[in-house]
């Protein structure tokens, strides 16, 4: 493992909708976008650690086959849990990352499984300890009721896995939550159950706070190529846009002495020509990637 000096790494989440609950349905052209998409956020982007969603083996093994990965690797992360699975895998840059550990996350309720995330634990080249990541693709709202009392127990078993990693360390972790959680920002899994806020001079007072940067997300063409969220759902009757697709940071981040988050993030991914695919009737796509990136040294606000 050769670790180089980094003053930047990225990190991504994108739910392809390849393959739903890793059940493929994607044609081989979908899969060939499905590619371009991960070269572009690798060689533009520059991104250095991609999450990516509802994938299958088959799509793994087509992008292993046919993939313009620059040494880049993968780790698969599909695997099943009850009668569900977890449909994801990882594209990472090992010259600033290694993956130690991945784990499954999982709660019983009831006479069913909850996935409630993937743990990720990477040695992070500038770090000195571990960084964890928290990959998370929660139930769709057709079949989790959005003020239902399970949406409340996904947040609240995530925030115990947080709990138990700040009390193992006794001290605040660098931890990354990302991941489709089909909620908001501001909805109360994720608000009040993850403790995930939107004022940053408050996580950076409060230790047990993590910080939300996807609230900016909620309104009217927020970027600057259409935007107002990172899944567009085409039958929307009150809005089309939704702010599902999120990155939240944990405290360690923004007091750090050496890794701020980048001031001019757009955290949102422009891949060219994607949004009118999204936006379509005749495609499966319908998110839009996300970034975050950290930068070395102190950044302002």
């Amino acid at each position: 493992m050769k670790i180089e000096k980094a003053e930047n790494i990225t990190f991504a989440w994108w739910n392809t909708s390849l393959s739903p609950f890793a059940k493929s349905r994607a044609t081989e052209s979908d899969q060939k976008l499905a590619l371009d998409i991960i070269g572009y956020m690798i060689s533009t982007s520059k991104v250095d650690f991609i999450a990516l969603g509802e994938v299958s083996e088959g799509d793994i093994a087509f992008f292993k086959k046919h993939g313009i990965l620059n040494g880049y690797e993968i780790k698969v992360g599909v695997a099943s849990i009850g009668r569900s699975k977890f449909d994801t895998c990882y594209i990472f840059n090992p010259n600033k990352i290694f993956v130690s550990s991945l784990s499954n996350i999982v709660s019983n309720r009831g006479s069913g499984k909850l996935k409630i995330a993937q743990k990720l634990d990477l040695v992070v080249e500038g770090f000195e300890t571990p960084v964890h990541v928290f990959v998370s693709h929660w139930p769709s709202r057709l079949w989790c009721n959005e003020n239902g009392a399970e949406r409340h127990f996904l947040g609240l078993r995530l925030r115990d896995a947080i709990d138990d990693l700040i009390e193992f360390y006794k001290f605040n972790p660098y931890i990354i939550l990302l991941g489709d959680y089909n909620d908001e920002p501001f909805d109360k899994s994720l608000s009040e159950q993850v403790m995930a806020t939107r004022d940053l001079n408050l996580a950076k007072k409060r230790k047990h706070l993590f910080y939300n940067p996807f609230w900016k997300y909620l309104s009217i063409n927020y970027s600057d190529f259409g935007a107002s969220g990172s899944y567009y759902y085409k039958s929307g009757k009150l809005t089309q846009w939704h702010t599902f697709d999120q990155i939240i940071f944990s405290h360690a981040f923004l007091t750090s002495p050496v890794w701020s988050l980048c001031g001019t993030n757009d955290y949102i991914v422009n891949v060219p020509g994607y949004m009118g695919l999204v936006k379509s009737n005749n495609s499966i796509f319908d998110h839009l990637p996300v970034a975050g990136r950290l930068v070395r040294g102190v950044v302002n606000g």
